[in-house]
């Protein structure tokens, strides 16, 4: 991602030798670099009654800097995030090969990715909260505190991403629908599960803020769970999912949940507190503030 003549330098041929043994070992280096992350990729497939297609690709988390000298330039994925995300600054782990896909013969009907989702991160405004009362938060982020003025961003890195359509696919309002959630309580056997990481931040070690997608597949239903987690160290906790579900006797259609839940620290119980690492107990003792159910039709 990102030679000289021997009669024009001004230099020692020794140094110039040097020289060309270090580009060498550069290059060298670099090849055995993507090497060895092309190795981590690990891809599966899971085929849901012959129609549906699930699947699961996890890869290397993005590197630091760009290697053009190796692979062209519109294939770098630190060029590509850095440069049309648009953002000051990126979560510090992306893991920008990782997705879950969902075909219908053939034809995607939705996808999950780290790009998309950081597309909606709000690049202009700072976080819809206020971090004034927290003395405590604001004395342990000075770094973060100054590079906010210098150009207003979400830096909690807040998504309200819900999946990226295939071509064609048609939704629409779920209002008469809802996620049987008595039927995934079922002890059924798991035929097919998965997890994947798409960003992860730390906040500068207050707090932390993940998305997060798991998979769960039945032989009578399946499951989705796109979660962003964050928590602001004495300030705030947050969690919203993106569900997906469906049914083997429905063939036309899966069912979209989207909901946000969130709290301050100071409205937060004990037993909240006794949670507030784990976002799958916490997600229950979090106030609702706003949800959104649609059909995605699989044609």
């Amino acid at each position: 991602m990102q030679s000289t003549s021997s009669e024009d330098t001004k230099f020692p041929p020794i140094l110039n030798s040097d020289l060309i043994k270090k580009n060498q070992k550069t290059n060298l280096n670099n090849q055995v670099l993507i090497t060895a992350l092309g190795k981590n990729r690990k891809e599966e497939r899971h085929l849901f009654h012959n129609c549906i297609e699930f699947v699961s690709i996890q890869d290397h988390i993005l590197e630091s800097v760009c290697r053009h000298e190796n692979i062209k330039e519109e294939e770098c994925q630190v060029c590509r995030f850095e440069k049309q995300l648009g953002l000051p600054h990126l979560p510090e782990m992306i893991f920008p090969f990782n997705k879950i896909e969902i075909y219908c013969n053939g034809n995607l009907v939705i996808e999950f990715n780290a790009f998309d989702a950081l597309k909606e991160v709000n690049k202009e405004q700072l976080p819809d909260f206020k971090v004034g009362p927290s003395t405590v938060w604001q004395n342990a982020r000075p770094e973060t505190l100054s590079r906010e003025f210098q150009k207003p961003f979400d830096w909690t890195y807040t998504s309200n991403y819900k999946g990226t359509l295939g071509k064609n696919i048609k939704i629409e309002k779920g209002n008469n629908v809802k996620i049987n959630y008595e039927k995934l309580k079922r002890k059924d056997p798991i035929q097919f599960y998965s997890q994947i990481a798409l960003y992860e931040d730390e906040l500068a070690d207050n707090g932390c803020a993940q998305m997060m997608i798991r998979i769960r597949i039945m032989p009578d239903t399946f499951f989705v769970l796109c979660r962003f987690y964050l928590r602001v160290d004495h300030v705030m906790v947050r969690i919203l999912d993106t569900r997906l579900y469906g049914e083997k006797e429905n063939n036309l259609y899966l069912i979209r949940e989207w909901t946000k839940k969130e709290e301050n620290y100071s409205k937060l119980n004990k037993e909240c507190l006794n949670y507030i690492l784990d976002p799958t107990e916490l997600f229950n003792y979090l106030p609702l503030i706003e949800s959104e159910t649609t059909k995605i039709f699989y044609k």
